[in-house]
């Protein structure tokens, strides 16, 4: 009962932190930001797709109820076959495991971001040895 999407989504960002772990001089963590956002624009432009078509058989279905409209069986069919392909919402079970998954999405960022710091970290305590190395050598040159 889990969302497609959602897992989509987790499987792509496992793909980034494993992209961040082999090379992240060359994978920023704007690119990630961009990539998470363009993901999450295309999922806004289908749900809200999605928003308005219901929103239309719902105003069909309320215009057949109210006389406005002739009924069209082809078309109730159809609407009732759509509403029990929907999943319910409004389970505990599907509330739990949605907060589960998103939950995990998150964790998985956080997980990006400080393997991205402790990356960066690294790189700055080699360059501050390699300075520090340096300057030894020369004060031992002087002496």
């Amino acid at each position: 009962m889990s969302p497609g999407w959602l897992n989509r989504m987790k499987h792509q960002v496992i793909l980034m932190v494993g992209e961040i772990n082999s090379s992240s001089q060359h994978f920023s963590s704007n690119l990630i930001i961009f990539l998470v956002a363009d993901h999450l624009v295309a999922q806004h432009v289908a749900i809200k797709m999605l928003h308005q078509r219901v929103k239309l058989v719902l105003d069909y279905v309320k215009a057949v109820s109210e006389g406005k409209l002739k009924p069209n069986h082809e078309i109730l069919r159809e609407a009732f076959t759509l509403s029990h392909r929907l999943p319910v919402v409004q389970n505990l079970q599907f509330k739990e495991e949605f907060h589960s998954q998103s939950n995990d999405v998150g964790l998985i960022i956080y997980l990006g971001t400080l393997t991205k710091a402790a990356n960066d970290i690294n790189q700055l305590v080699n360059k501050f040895n390699l300075l520090h190395d340096r300057q030894s050598r020369r004060m031992r040159f002087f002496f």
